[in-house]
Parts: structure tokens; C-alpha cells; sequence
């Protein structure tokens, strides 16, 4: 069954579709709010079902814990 509300998205990787994927980021101390926030979000991304360097390809989520994966063309 569809999620009702807002549509929701999660990233996989773009070779094997695992959404077992990582990006490196920069956090700094936000004095007021007495917590790490990110600075910056690196571009490089990490599967960890392939162990390598991926592009995270963000797809829509189609229920509560999968997701819709996007058409592969001519692989």
C-alpha cells in the first residue's frame, strides 16, 4: 500500500541498488544549540554491499521499507 503524506526517498547505490550507502561529512560544534550539526556534506558516497565508491541515486519510497527502483536502461 502507498505511504499516505509527504513523499518519502531513499538513496541507493547506482551499481548494485543496495541502500546500504555512506557520505563522508564536516560537523561543527553549534555553541547555542549544544550540539554537532553539519557544515558540510561531501559529494563522494559509499556502498557497503559492493565495499566501493558509489553515486548515491535517490529514489522514492514506494512503502514504509522498500522503495521503487528506477528503471535500468540496456545494462
Amino acid at each position: 500500500m502507498p505511504l499516505s503524506g509527504p513523499i518519502r526517498h531513499a538513496y541507493i547505490c547506482h551499481i548494485c541498488g543496495s541502500d546500504h550507502v555512506t557520505r563522508d561529512a564536516r560537523a561543527i560544534w553549534d555553541l547555542a544549540a549544544q550540539n554537532w550539526v553539519i557544515e558540510t556534506l561531501f559529494d563522494q558516497a559509499h556502498c557497503h554491499h559492493c565495499n566501493d565508491r558509489t553515486q548515491a541515486q535517490r529514489v522514492v519510497l514506494s512503502s514504509p521499507n522498500t522503495f521503487a527502483a528506477p528503471e535500468r536502461g540496456g545494462d
